[in-house]
């Protein structure tokens, strides 16, 4: 299995790929590193991009609207970064568990949640902040910016859009604060337990929030702009209503603990990551498919956004299995050196890239089947932002990373 990383950085000029590689890895709590996560994260990362910045023309045959389909469910993307969070979040949790029934807290969790979302996040709102006064002069994203900062925005609406992945942070942040409370109520507990307890609650809680805060009339939204849409996106972003993408995580994890004394016989479980990838692909394209020929993207129905949940989810669980043998096949092609590294920048890239996208996309009009006028609208700022993002990784959150997890280890 690939080894802990997130040592001092060496003379990154001399280092092979391979070391320069590990050096901007940052030291697992989970006690080992999967390379094959990191890749999981790229994957999901270029899904969530392409569908906020690419497009296709329906008219132009087959191959551009099946395209097309996987570009409009490219926010299933978000769901695989929930699920990955889940499992290695709770996975500390659950090793201290099986070595001491009372175990409920990992030290240093909380200095490692929030040396890892904070300094980035906060550095992109002041950022932006200049970015959208530069451009507009207009006092509303002062509030915007503040209502982010403070977690206000997961209570009420904010006066103009600011950036559109921070919703998910907020959602991070419940499954943050909500983990180590649910671990120390089940102390006393077995992993065997706590992995079911812990399941049911974040399988189930989620799902009766969902429907008992179901708006009337949904069905007859005539498009995104409606206060009623806005309003059941605020709703179902909310918590609890999004953790259960996190108890697939969570499930896979005591599983995986509990596994561990027999884990080396049973490489051949890394057979469901092939299904895992298939279920994923079919999903982008079903959900595609249906939400251009049924509009539920501007008018959600109850079963579409549990569909929505169950889809993604359930492919991520599956892709989680590739950590049963990371020498198989499937787990090399997601551990390429190049989607690990798009994966280790994920966060920052995910952070930075919303913003200049729709400004592109506002001031570039329309491509007129030009080549090269679509790789500026679309291409163009993927590239810039994706650099940016590694500037800030190396530069501004690998330091933060490794001087916290430095003093956790001198701690130790």
């Amino acid at each position: 299995m690939p080894s802990e990383s997130g040592n001092a950085p060496i003379a990154l000029a001399a280092a092979k790929p391979s070391e320069l590689l590990r050096q901007w890895q940052i030291q697992a709590s989970t006690g080992r590193h999967f390379d094959v996560l990191d890749g999981l994260r790229g994957v999901a990362i270029l899904i969530v991009v392409a569908y906020h910045t690419l497009y296709t023309n329906p008219a132009h045959g087959a191959l551009a609207r099946g395209a097309g389909y996987i570009i409009a469910a490219g926010w299933m993307g978000v769901p695989v970064f929930f699920v990955l969070s889940g499992f290695l979040i709770s996975y500390p949790f659950f090793r201290g568990r099986n070595g001491d029934i009372r175990f409920w807290y990992p030290a240093g969790y909380a200095q490692r949640r929030l040396g890892k979302i904070l300094p980035p996040f906060y550095l992109s709102i002041l950022l932006f902040l200049g970015f959208y006064w530069w451009l507009y002069r207009d006092p509303a994203y002062f509030t915007s910016a503040w209502k982010w900062a403070t977690g206000l925005a997961n209570f009420t609406a904010i006066p103009v859009p600011f950036n559109l992945s921070y919703w998910s942070l907020i959602v991070e942040a419940h499954f943050y604060l909500l983990l180590p409370v649910l671990f120390w109520l089940t102390r006393g507990l077995s992993v065997r337990h706590t992995t079911l307890v812990l399941s049911f609650l974040l399988f189930a809680g989620p799902l009766v929030v969902r429907y008992l805060t179901w708006p009337p009339g949904l069905y007859t939204l005539p498009s995104y702009e409606t206060d009623l849409y806005k309003e059941i996106t605020l709703k179902l972003t909310r918590f609890p209503c999004q953790l259960d993408y996190f108890a697939w995580g969570i499930a896979f994890a005591g599983v995986f603990v509990l596994l561990g004394p027999v884990r080396e016989q049973l490489r051949v479980l890394s057979v469901f990551g092939y299904l895992g990838l298939s279920l994923m692909a079919v999903s982008l394209l079903f959900w595609g498919y249906w939400g251009e020929r049924f509009g539920i993207h501007a008018q959600p129905t109850r079963w579409s956004v549990e569909v929505g949940h169950f889809l993604p989810a359930a492919a991520s669980l599956f892709m989680l299995f590739f950590t049963f043998d990371p020498d198989c096949r499937g787990a090399r092609w997601l551990s390429a050196r190049w989607l690990r590294f798009i994966g280790i920048v994920s966060y920052e890239w995910f952070l930075f890239h919303g913003p200049i996208v729709a400004w592109f996309h506002e001031h570039t009009g329309a491509t007129h089947g030009s080549a090269l006028a679509y790789f500026w609208r679309t291409i163009a700022p993927l590239l810039i932002t994706f650099c940016f993002s590694i500037v800030v990784y190396r530069w501004f959150s690998l330091p933060i990373l490794n001087r916290i997890r430095g003093r956790a280890a001198s701690a130790r």
